[in-house]
């Protein structure tokens, strides 16, 4: 069953106990000293050697997402939620594992339901965080930026320190191939087959993993900025992960002495080297001597971050007592006495926190002892509890009104952003059928201009043909003219020869040439016609062949035009399908939630 149902059911029972005045003593809640709710035991002995996770640049191509701009002063909002949520995990060894194409990334989960997803690369290791609730990442983080992403739209970039960067638009390309891998890695956390951990890798991999928290922590102290904006974020963050980080502090605290008796697995790309790694030199001894020195560098970093985390922690633990106090003196004596049980378990946290920053640096022997000293100071606490549960039943009956109410408030929250969320993806929906719809028209407008082209090309054509034929007819009637005027001459020559039939033989060859001329004059007019009658048969082949162009063209076009209207309608399908698959996957994944575990 889903967290957030067993949470409604817990305050639901709670109300309905109250409504019939049960007086049933109600035992104390336990001290955070359990493992989170997901955890498996830490595997022994070595690790397979590690699968690298491709880099940015060699994932599958994804489509670039939306590009959305948030508020000025929200700008710190997705980088403060992925380190408040690193803070709650603390020095934790990862929950669990799955194998995904090979590789194992690692796996935190809270228990509200929150994920932090972490898989290693050729460039260093890469980062996914997940809200309880969404399979859609508030942040991904690789060596050299983070991508923050509001509802699956790249709302802000940061560099590696969680310092907001001017836009790059590249930065959407590859902020769409993390945000498909994140929903890929998502559903294999949540469904695949949970495996343990290796405590050897974390031992070898934990202070690589805890620099990024150490990097935004550092930043946020330099920046003002991100400074407001996470005092402004961090009440509300204190009481969503305040018994997450005190259960965590402590089960750290139990686990660290496996994690300082496992050996030290190799780190990428060493596990290969080392087995074909022969006696060494006294220059390789040196590096081996070096990488000690880095990895004892690594881990007193780690150990002076968990004290830093552990006085906080002290801190909050200090001011919640006082602020319980306060609300002490203001009660009768028996709320005294349950608040004082409560600054007992406070203090407790509080002395499990400093006995976890004692234990990373003393043997296992010290940290058994404090574990021996928390176990008495819990057993002590369970019997102030007891004395005090008369007065604890009370407090717990109005917490449990509380709880139903806060339930019923994130109940209808979340409804509401349900709602909020359907909205959105139906008009990302319509939107999208919307660009395809406007696509489908240009690609029809565009065939449409190339019809007119090519229509305007067959006119064009058709006129040069009727052009060539008027050219024709003239060139016709001009010879014809021509013939006329020969005959004419030719007519005026025969009665010349016939008035002068008694001239001289000169006349007469005269008349013979003459005769000679016109009748090369016919065959001159002849050839002529001839040739004209060629060149109208040519003029008539080429406006018969430019009409064919004409007509392939249009049938060109009427086929692009289908094959448009075919490619519109694939998209459009392929569109629906999308959204038909995301609407099954998110109903089998509430109908998953809802079904009894």
């Amino acid at each position: 069953m889903h967290p957030r149902l067993i949470l409604l059911s817990c305050a639901a029972t709670g109300l309905v106990l109250a409504g019939c005045n049960r007086q049933a003593v109600q035992s104390p809640a336990p001290p955070a000293s359990g493992a989170p709710i997901a955890s498996l035991p830490l595997a022994e002995g070595a690790p397979p050697p590690p699968v690298l996770a491709p880099p940015a640049a060699q994932l599958p191509p994804a489509p670039p997402v939306k590009v959305v701009r948030p508020r000025p002063e929200a700008r710190y909002r997705y980088v403060d939620r992925a380190y408040a949520l690193g803070e709650a995990f603390g020095d934790t060894p990862p929950d669990y594992t799955v194998d995904y194409q090979g590789e194992r990334p690692w796996v935190w989960r809270s228990a509200s339901g929150d994920y932090r997803v972490v898989e290693p690369t050729p460039d260093g290791d890469r980062y996914y965080y997940f809200m309880a609730g969404s399979d859609e990442p508030v942040l991904i983080g690789d060596p050299q930026y983070a991508y923050g992403y509001d509802n699956g739209e790249l709302a802000e970039v940061y560099d590696a320190y969680g310092q907001p960067v001017p836009y790059d638009p590249r930065a959407a390309e590859r902020a769409g191939r993390y945000l498909a891998r994140a929903r890929a890695l998502y559903a294999a956390a949540v469904h695949e087959r949970r495996q343990a951990a290796y405590a050897s890798a974390w031992r070898a991999r934990r202070g690589q993993v805890l620099q990024q928290q150490q990097a935004w922590a550092a930043a946020q102290q330099r920046d003002a900025d991100w400074r407001q904006w996470h005092e402004q974020q961090q009440g509300q963050d204190r009481a969503r992960y305040a018994h997450e980080q005190a259960m965590r502090q402590a089960y750290a605290a139990r686990v660290a002495p496996q994690i300082a008796a496992a050996p030290v697995a190799p780190a990428y790309g060493q596990a290969g080297r080392d087995q074909r790694r022969l006696a060494p030199d006294a220059g390789r001894a040196q590096q081996q001597q070096q990488q000690q020195q880095q990895q004892q560098q690594a881990a007193a970093r780690a150990a002076q971050l968990q004290a830093q985390q552990q006085a906080q922690a002290q801190a909050q633990a200090q001011a919640q007592a006082q602020a319980q106090a306060q609300a002490a003196a203001r009660a009768n004596q028996q709320q005294a006495a349950a608040e004082q049980a409560g600054r007992a378990r406070q203090a407790e946290a509080a002395q499990r926190a400093q006995a976890q920053a004692a234990a990373q640096q003393a043997q296992a022997q010290a940290r058994a002892r404090a574990d021996a000293q928390a176990a008495a100071a819990a057993r002590q606490q369970q019997a102030q509890a007891t004395r005090a549960a008369d007065a604890e039943k009370a407090r717990q009956a109005q917490a449990a009104q509380r709880a139903q109410a806060q339930g019923a408030q994130r109940a209808q929250a979340e409804a509401a952003a349900k709602v909020r969320a359907d909205a959105q993806a139906a008009r990302a929906a319509d939107a999208e059928k919307a660009r395809q719809a406007q696509s489908a028209q240009r690609a029809q407008a565009q065939a449409a201009a190339q019809q007119a082209q090519a229509q305007a090309r067959a006119r064009a054509d058709a006129q040069a043909a009727a052009a060539a034929r008027r050219q024709q007819a003239q060139a016709t009637r001009t010879a014809e003219a021509d013939k006329a005027r020969e005959a004419e001459a030719a007519q005026r020559a025969q009665v010349q020869a016939a008035q002068k039939a008694d001239t001289a033989r000169a006349a007469a060859r005269a008349d013979a040439e003459k005769a000679r001329q016109a009748q090369a004059a016919q065959q001159a007019q002849a050839a002529a016609q001839a040739r004209q009658q060629q060149a109208e048969a040519h003029k008539a082949e080429a406006a018969q062949a430019a009409a064919q162009r004409a007509q392939a063209a249009q049938a060109a076009a009427q086929q692009r035009v289908q094959a448009a209207q075919a490619a519109a309608a694939q998209k459009a399908q392929a569109a629906q399908a999308a959204q038909a698959q995301r609407k099954a996957k998110k109903a089998q994944e509430k109908a998953q939630d809802k079904a009894p575990q």
